[in-house]
């Protein structure tokens, strides 16, 4: 580490506000470029860190500071750049630093400022994050297991190959039969209409949506009869909708990209990454993958991202891929000096699809012997009516924090973790806020495969008549 340049501002103190308390805010440059900033309570320090890794682009600094608190120091990092445009792609050490060596650097940074500043060892160090967030804590694991003792990784883009592949096929198919707003509500109706009471409970919300086939769900049913205007898709949408809930297979038949899983589909996911996006103008998210897919493959012999197969080529991109992507799921080193990894995941996600966590998870229990000796260190929480890292109809929001603390430093293993129910759509307002009403819920999270079943008896609202089995 002798080669890396750290540059330190100077370090103030900020007053308390009614959510913070008084603490020392102090920010810097690691190696030029990777920004970071460290926050440490003035008293009350409980000994532990825990580092925020930022979802999308990264380029901007994460959570610093809902856990002060609570005690924790906090710190985050833009991984080396500024901004949500993805120009970083094209410098190649910006990139390394976005893949994985900004958070690796950050955090030496942060604790040698936290061990300075209080004048003691950091007893527990912890790292959170969703979306590339949750790709960039499995790369601590993979890639510096030293670096936490314990790591929670919400919905993980674990290979960004797959996540570009599967987006250009939806953007063929949004093109020719586009859904909107409107037929995404009939989408999201039919989906509970169909599939809600399959676990025997009225809630709005699909307990197991792998249960939902598409026989249930009955989409033909759903075109438009002659003369009918709303509630109902055209023929040329209900194929759009089937493209999207249909595993995509090469052409030997395997599965390339999971389907999204029926449910929410109103809740605000579908129509952030498939409709027009402030973010990008007058594209949609799923829009732009072919133009950031060009860009990281600028450098490989003969790639056209016109004549790009997105069933059939994946195996061209790995070579330029492979720094970002999460190549293993043998956690044996992050495993031996006790470790230990919580990940979570919403069964209504649409850019990174379940089925990829529930596959890293049954691969993950190859290396390690099992279901059981895998559980040891590594659970995985399915999020019944959430989308993308949060929001849905269900019971989202969840403290993972004090579970994984507990399972780290005494030795209890979570098997169900309390929810309750949060913004029930998405947005990019950072001031909405979830509305009461009497549909609001409380759930337990199950570590997979459990799932919550009512026990039969009592108000169905509540998560204690509920059991994970």
């Amino acid at each position: 580490m002798t080669d890396v340049s750290w540059a330190v501002e100077p370090g103030f103190v900020m007053p308390a506000t009614e959510n913070t308390p008084e603490h020392c805010r102090l920010r810097g440059v690691v190696n030029r470029a990777i920004r970071v900033e460290v926050r440490l309570p003035t008293e009350g320090w409980n000994g532990r860190i825990m580092f925020s890794t930022v979802g999308g682009g990264a380029g901007s600094i994460g959570d610093t500071t809902s856990l002060l608190d609570r005690g924790f120091a906090m710190a985050s990092t833009d991984t080396g750049h500024e901004g949500q445009t993805m120009d970083f792609l094209i410098q190649p050490e910006a990139m390394v630093d976005y893949a994985y060596r900004g958070v690796h650097l950050a955090t030496v940074f942060a604790k040698s400022v936290i061990e300075r500043y209080y004048g003691n060892e950091i007893s527990y160090s912890y790292l959170s994050g969703c979306s590339n967030g949750g790709r960039a804590a499995l790369m601590e694991a993979l890639r510096f297991p030293d670096d936490y003792d314990g790591i929670i990784a919400g919905a993980p883009a674990f290979q960004f190959a797959e996540f570009a592949s599967w987006m250009i096929g939806g953007t063929s198919q949004q093109a020719k039969h586009p859904l909107n707003v409107e037929s995404m509500e009939v989408l999201d109706t039919n989906s509970r209409r169909a599939c809600d009471e399959l676990d025997g409970v009225k809630d709005g919300v699909i307990n197991d949506p792998r249960q939902c086939t598409q026989e249930i769900l009955q989409l033909d049913q759903l075109v438009c009869a002659t003369g009918q205007e709303e509630n109902c898709l055209t023929p040329g949408q209900v194929e759009t909708a089937r493209y999207m809930y249909t595993d995509q297979t090469d052409s030997s038949g395997k599965v390339v990209s999971p389907g999204v899983l029926p449910g929410a589909e109103a809740a605000g996911d579908w129509e952030f990454w498939m409709l027009r996006n402030n973010l990008l103008g007058s594209e949609s998210l799923i829009g732009g993958m072919a133009s950031t897919l060009a860009a990281l493959m600028r450098h490989e012999p003969g790639f056209d991202i016109e004549n790009f197969d997105p069933n059939n080529d994946r195996a061209k991109l790995a070579p330029a891929l492979a720094v970002t992507d999460v190549q293993s799921a043998d956690l044996t080193e992050f495993q031996a000096r006790g470790g230990k990894l919580l990940m979570y995941q919403g069964w209504n996600d649409y850019p990174l699809r379940p089925q990829r966590a529930i596959a890293y998870l049954e691969e993950a229990e190859g290396h390690h012997g099992g279901r059981e000796k895998t559980a040891d260190f590594l659970r995985l929480f399915m999020v019944p009516g959430m989308v993308h890292c949060a929001a849905g109809p269900g019971a989202w929001v969840a403290d993972y924090v004090e579970p994984l603390v507990e399972w780290r430093e005494n030795g209890q293993a979570p098997d169900r973790i309390e929810a309750k129910v949060g913004l029930k759509k998405f947005t990019m307002d950072p001031n909405a806020v979830s509305v009461p009403s009497k549909n609001d819920f409380t759930r337990p999270l199950c570590a997979y495969p459990a799932l919550a079943q009512y026990d039969g008896s009592g108000d169905q609202r509540k998560s204690e008549n509920f059991d994970c089995r």
